[in-house]
């Protein structure tokens, strides 16, 4: 027995010498890696400025933005050394909605219905995408199978984007409250779509780049007048949209200003009402998509004899310490989601509407009843 200990020690010690010296004859020294990514490297505690986008984009020599999606060796999947096999995979790795506050799952997440959504990875057939028929057609998306996924309409690497607008989305942290209303281009791209016209503003355009047949001024298709580059030279957009004025209310009075503009805590939707008859900035002119199409929402209604608006409050409620978190935490906010236009509670992304209908009302935020012929 005793003779075979030599050799037991000599095998220890070869192992010790193989494993243990592991981090210098076998592998790289990488006590500078973090592991991942804090919060605040997506997140800015005071909203999202202008210059922090997580990893998608205002990259330098000093960044070290890369590694938050790519891999250098052994990926999981064939895709760019990306998390994910698909690009919808890679994005919902962040945004899946499983705290209820991803673009997508989060309605889901309440228990509720989904009326309308971008489908992501399930379709190339845009709704109204035929500019000659006003029908549906086939695109060659950048998914899978040719697929509509989230890198058509988002620069992942904030490259070629629209111009910065001034949003409604709010999240909010325990130990933050709610964050400021930011102004960001949500990383748009100006060619979605793989479009060959340029969309500079957020707004009908872009999305008439895919749902061509949507427009107005078509020779053969007749639709909703909305306003866009086919009906003016200087067409409305998201930031510079027709709507209300200021409190007090009710109001005849029309700006031009930004769709998304509320206070912290409390604002009004003062995008959705156009009394008649149409006065000030409303006046020849007509709504652009998003005063149709946005997160379902009450609006508020006009006068009984039409000619004022008296839209509805803006509110989002934080989150309370120890509480469930997310959006729609809150059945009382309005509106109580903000995803659009990757989902909403509203049928076909209407701004008022139920899952699987809309009613008069919406058709009444614009005609009103004593206005009809």
């Amino acid at each position: 027995m005793l003779r075979r200990l030599p050799a037991a020690l000599m095998v220890t010690a070869f192992v010790f010498f193989l494993f243990g010296a592991a981090s210098t004859a076998f592998a790289f020294n990488d006590a500078g890696w973090t592991g991942g990514v804090t919060c605040s490297s997506c997140h800015h505690p005071g909203g999202m400025a202008i210059a922090n986008y997580g990893p998608h984009g205002a990259y330098s020599t000093a960044t070290r933005a890369c590694k938050t999606c790519h891999t250098l060796h052994d990926a999981p999947g064939g895709l760019k050394l990306l998390p994910g096999d698909t690009v919808k995979a890679t994005c919902e790795v962040c945004h899946d909605g499983t705290g209820g506050g991803g673009v997508y799952g989060a309605i889901a997440a309440r228990g509720l219905t989904v009326g309308g959504k971008h489908g992501i990875e399930t379709t190339s057939v845009v709704p109204g995408g035929s500019a000659s028929d006003g029908g549906s057609a086939t695109m060659a998306f950048g998914g899978a199978n040719s697929t509509l996924t989230c890198s058509d309409c988002h620069s992942p690497h904030g490259s070629d984007c629209v111009d910065p607008f001034l949003g409604e989305r709010q999240r909010d942290g325990v130990a933050i409250g709610l964050f400021d209303v930011s102004t960001s281009n949500r990383l748009l791209k100006r060619h979605p779509g793989g479009a060959t016209t340029e969309t500079v503003q957020y707004g009908s355009d872009w999305c008439l780049s895919c749902h061509q047949g949507r427009a107005s001024g078509l020779s053969a298709v007749h639709n909703h007048p909305a306003e866009s580059a086919l009906t003016t030279a200087n067409p409305a957009y998201y930031q510079a949209a027709a709507i209300l004025g200021t409190a007090p209310y009710p109001t005849a009075t029309t700006v031009i200003g930004s769709m998304g503009v509320n206070t912290k805590n409390a604002g009004y939707n003062r995008a959705y009402l156009w009394p008649w008859p149409r006065t000030g900035a409303q006046a020849g002119r007509l709504p652009i998509c998003q005063q149709c199409h946005e997160d379902t929402r009450n609006v508020g209604s006009l006068t009984a004899d039409g000619t004022q608006g008296v839209p509805s409050e803006t509110t989002i409620t934080a989150q309370s310490v120890g509480g469930p978190s997310g959006n729609g935490i809150n059945p009382t906010d309005n509106p109580r989601f903000q995803n659009f236009p990757h989902e909403t509670q509203g049928f076909r992304l209407l701004v008022e509407a139920d899952t699987t209908y809309f009613a008069d009302d919406l058709c009444m935020n614009c005609h009103p009843v004593v206005a009809l012929p």
